[in-house]
């Protein structure tokens, strides 16, 4: 499950991701170690933290903004070839 989420330090509206602790490994933190690897790519989201809180792992992700499903429904439901190209 992702929520959109706000840091209370800095304001930056960010993505958290929970997955409940169960006994198989945890994907969120693998996405975190993979995505720390990856840090710094060009089109590379920041993982800017991750820990276990209770019952679930957390994850905080930079919020990437617009979705592609806002910009069709901006465009009116309609996609020029250009933008479709690039």
């Amino acid at each position: 499950v992702v929520y959109c989420a706000q840091n209370f330090l800095n304001d930056d509206i960010v993505a958290i991701k929970l997955e409940p602790v169960t006994n198989k490994p945890s994907s969120v933190e693998h996405e975190h170690e993979f995505l720390k690897q990856l840090e710094g790519g060009v089109g590379i989201l920041c993982a800017l933290c991750f820990g276990r809180e209770s019952t679930h792992y957390a994850l905080a992700l930079d919020l990437l903004r617009p979705s592609l499903y806002d910009l069709f429904l901006a465009c009116n439901h309609k996609f020029s070839l250009q933008t479709v190209v690039n």
